[in-house]
């Protein structure tokens, strides 16, 4: 068994295995149904947690300032859908640990 396989393993007919939808409550925690996960809980993606810059423009005048027209991506914030994935905690000896990882963001187009 690979260190993967030994990660990822999950209990056979757990109801929480395989990727599941969340919703935010704040930036460092989500729900998922009625079960509330803290920053304890969960690995982020290190994008979810900065501002990012999806579209870059600006200038700079001569002497002068940036002028920054770029667009940006926000953090992780209330109300966001992300897509959420259980694996084992990082205590081998403790069976029922376990962390959750945010995998990303969800979006409808």
């Amino acid at each position: 068994m690979s260190w993967t396989d030994a990660f990822l393993e999950r209990a056979e007919g757990d109801p929480s295995a395989g990727i599941q939808l969340a919703e935010m409550v704040g930036e460092s925690s989500c729900k998922i149904g009625d079960l509330i996960l803290t920053s304890e809980d969960l690995l982020f993606d290190e994008s979810l947690t900065v501002k990012l810059a999806s579209a870059v423009a600006g200038q700079c005048p001569e002497g002068g300032a940036l002028i920054d027209k770029s667009t940006y991506i926000s953090p992780l914030k209330a109300g966001d859908k992300v897509a959420v994935m259980k694996v084992k905690g990082s205590d081998p000896t403790d069976y029922t640990s376990s962390l959750y990882l945010v995998l990303g963001k969800m979006v409808k187009l």
